[in-house]
């Protein structure tokens, strides 16, 4: 391994045709959750999901998440998920978005992979991940 790179380990996340990888620095769970959101009109809170007895408010993960938006890839980013077709949840660790959620399309991983500072992107088992962080 050189000075110039980095050592962790990933989550990749497909969306909405996209693959991203997510640093597991960031993430406290990741479960499947295929049914729909509970909506509290009562409380006038909707997106709300319960995981291991504690609620989970979910956003999109274009308001969570940042990421290079040069290309293509912009449009697609910003589409916001079909709940039937994002069954997977993960929730963010630590800072202002702890305990916030967003679905995703598909995981891969977790997997250990090295990335080059600066590189918007990696290539991990035949296919570029995107990197993304914590908004």
């Amino acid at each position: 391994m050189t000075t110039l790179q980095m050592q962790d380990y990933w989550l990749g996340m497909r969306i909405n045709g996209g693959r991203y990888a997510i640093s597991t620095k960031f993430i406290h769970a990741v479960f499947l959750h295929p049914e729909s959101e509970q909506l509290m009109k009562d409380l006038r809170i909707n997106g709300v999901v319960v995981y291991k007895g504690e609620p989970i408010c979910l956003r999109n993960h274009f308001q969570l998440l940042r990421f290079d938006q040069r290309g293509d890839s912009f449009v697609d980013w910003q589409q916001t998920l079909k709940q039937s077709s994002a069954p997977w949840i993960i929730v963010l660790r630590n800072g202002p978005q702890e305990g916030l959620g967003f679905r995703v399309n598909n995981i891969v991983g977790p997997f250990y992979a090295e990335t080059i500072p600066d590189s918007s992107f990696f290539y991990h088992n035949g296919a570029d991940y995107h990197l993304v962080g914590v908004s």
